[in-house]
């Protein structure tokens, strides 16, 4: 079956079409879980593995308006993130297992930032004059 549409029922491309939603929750939800991470008990290749993920969590929210225009604690941030993002300064196969947990905790709290500040940047809008 073949159907026919005119020009007026294509949709619209939005400059965001191409963006899936940010899943607050589920970035809240690794982080935590990555900074319950207990160090005595948690193998080098798990702490790796939240590591990714933190910097995934992390490249996902500050690909985000968050008013680095305007907000000087936004700068700071993005300049603690770049910081860690630097490919100099991240832990490599013969950083000590301690210096990566150190790292990871580095980047979960900076990421927290980023999301609370995502968080305040989705209720901005709703919160009109009063």
């Amino acid at each position: 079956m073949t159907t026919v549409t005119k020009e007026h029922d294509a949709p619209t491309v939005d400059a965001t079409a191409d963006r899936l939603p940010i899943d607050v929750e589920s970035i809240h939800d690794g982080l935590a879980h990555a900074l319950m991470l207990p160090l005595a008990t948690t193998t080098r290749e798990d702490i790796n593995a939240s590591v990714q993920q933190v910097l995934g969590h992390l490249n996902v929210l500050m690909a985000e308006e968050l008013g680095y225009d305007s907000d000087a604690d936004v700068r700071g941030l993005f300049r603690q993130a770049y910081a860690l993002l630097d490919l100099s300064r991240r832990p490599d196969e013969e950083t000590a297992v301690f210096e990566v947990f150190t790292y990871l905790g580095d980047t979960v709290r900076v990421a927290m930032r980023f999301l609370d500040k995502f968080e305040a940047s989705l209720r901005a809008p709703a919160q009109g004059p009063t």
